[in-house]
């Protein structure tokens, strides 16, 4: 008779991996304030140029929270949400 498949990913006994959350991932407070006033700035996609910037995308890549990258505004472009989409 047939056993039933076995469940992939799921070690018995081990709980599942939290997610990490904004702020620990470097989007907290002073990001939302940035980005904020990035859009303020930009008000239009810098792609696009046709659509109202919904979001701020780095443009060299940041790693960690202390990375002076996460909050230099130059390294800031305001997108459209398809513009950002199609970035990642």
């Amino acid at each position: 008779m047939p056993t039933s498949p076995k469940t992939f990913g799921q070690a018995k006994g081990l709980r599942p991996v939290r997610s990490l959350s904004k702020q620990e991932r470097g989007y907290g407070g002073e990001w939302e304030r940035i980005s904020r006033l990035k859009r303020q700035r930009h008000p239009v996609c810098e792609d696009c140029q046709d659509r109202p910037s919904t979001a701020v995308h780095h443009i060299t890549p940041f790693h960690g929270i202390d990375d002076p990258r996460r909050t230099d505004i130059t390294n800031l472009i305001a997108l459209c949400g398809d513009c950002h989409k199609a970035r990642h």
